[in-house]
């Protein structure tokens, strides 16, 4: 097994969801509370109300420049193309042309057909940001034990 996928194994990942963001200035768009915090109800819930899954938030900036404000982190961050970010599940935060543009929520803007790709903004300096979430599975009470069994042939 290779190092990236005994990895994405040992965290427990059950999902991802990504997309392609086209945006053009002025644009800016933030995650919302309810995904951000785990907390959206879906077919998994577990009897509490609240989601078995947490989202882990990345992205890349493949073309063109934003800001990334994250909540608890006083000052924005300019990233530029050939950037990454990876948050913590449980981070709210919003990506933007400019840290004074008005943020709208990334369901707001989400392709209603189900596809990847995210075009919004005013017609300004193009941006392309590769994004989405991680699923994590709940903890488990037992730690994971990863093992690999060698079968030899008796004949």
């Amino acid at each position: 097994m290779d190092p990236i996928t005994d990895f994405f194994q040992t965290m427990q990942t059950v999902g991802v969801v990504h997309a392609r963001l086209e945006a053009t200035a002025p644009w800016g768009l933030k995650s919302d509370s309810d995904v951000a915090e785990g907390t959206s109800n879906d077919k998994h819930s577990a009897g509490s109300g609240s989601s078995p899954f947490h989202f882990a938030h990345f992205g890349m900036v493949s073309r063109g420049n934003c800001w990334l404000s994250v909540e608890g982190i006083p000052d924005p961050t300019p990233l530029a193309g050939g950037d990454c970010f990876l948050l913590a599940p449980g981070s709210a935060y919003s990506l933007r042309d400019n840290p004074r543009t008005r943020a709208r929520s990334f369901c707001e803007v989400a392709p209603r057909n189900g596809g990847q790709v995210i075009s919004y903004g005013g017609g300004g300096a193009p941006t392309t940001i590769i994004s989405g979430w991680f699923r994590f599975c709940v903890p488990s009470v037992k730690p994971l034990t990863l093992t690999s069994s060698i079968h030899t042939y008796q004949g």
